[in-house]
């Protein structure tokens, strides 16, 4: 008899709440990667016997703060500056380029409304084409009721890539309450997870108001240390900032 937990694909997971802009694409698409990370850390080997002893592990029944460093407004300007010229091409239907570094992308996560949601929740490190996402989130989402009031605590370190509507998502390393997630089983569920992932995406943009941001969006790359986002369109792209 097959003793491991049945595979729950993300896709059957309640639809985050997004607000106007591309901001939420932040914040609904962290909920996914961590939604899909615990299931991933179930999935590992791990059997009916052990599934409460492995909820109880690896989450919480509190958040933690997740502190990033606070900067000035002029210290802030130029990544709010690149994240409202994409904002505007995502709208206007233009092909551009940017890239943000870690210490932008926290700049925008501390003190752009439209990130107020990963505020206090979630900090960013990227290194050698890994991006490093440090995060306290609720789990109400996961379809587990033991997991309703539950919430992770924990990091996770994958590569990422986004093109033409499909992500690919290369796991590295996964800790909850301190602890490392054995992933040596993960290559052989490497594709089932990616594609899970891309279904719960998907289904997510089926169930909410249409996101202007990722109907734009051709690519999103994190190479070397910036993640890197170009947008579809038919306008000439100006210069990259």
């Amino acid at each position: 008899m097959d003793s491991r937990p049945p595979l729950i694909s993300p896709a059957q997971t309640t639809p985050v709440k997004r607000t106007a802009g591309c901001g939420c694409c932040a914040g609904g698409c962290l909920s996914m990667v961590v939604i899909a990370f615990v299931l991933l850390a179930l999935l590992l080997g791990v059997g009916w016997f052990f599934y409460g002893k492995t909820l109880n592990a690896f989450t919480a029944d509190a958040p933690v703060s997740v502190q990033t460093k606070a900067p000035t407004e002029a210290e802030a300007a130029p990544a709010t500056e690149k994240f409202e010229r994409l904002r505007a091409a995502s709208g206007s239907q233009q092909s551009v380029t940017v890239e943000f570094t870690a210490d932008e992308l926290n700049a925008l996560i501390a003190r752009h409304p439209a990130f107020s949601d990963l505020r206090g929740k979630c900090r960013v490190a990227i290194a050698n084409s890994i991006l490093d996402v440090a995060m306290s989130v609720p789990l109400s989402g996961l379809p587990l009721s033991r997991l309703k009031h539950s919430w992770f605590n924990g990091s996770a370190r994958f590569g990422l890539i986004y093109d033409e509507d499909r992500f690919n998502l290369s796991v590295k390393s996964f800790e909850a309450n301190g602890q490392s997630i054995d992933l040596s089983g993960f290559q052989a569920l490497a594709n089932t997870f990616n594609n899970s992932f891309n279904e719960a995406f998907d289904k997510s943009q089926r169930d909410r108001d249409s996101d202007e941001f990722w109907q734009n969006v051709k690519s999103m790359h994190v190479v070397d240390d910036k993640l890197i986002i170009s947008t579809k369109g038919t306008k000439p792209e100006p210069t990259t900032i």
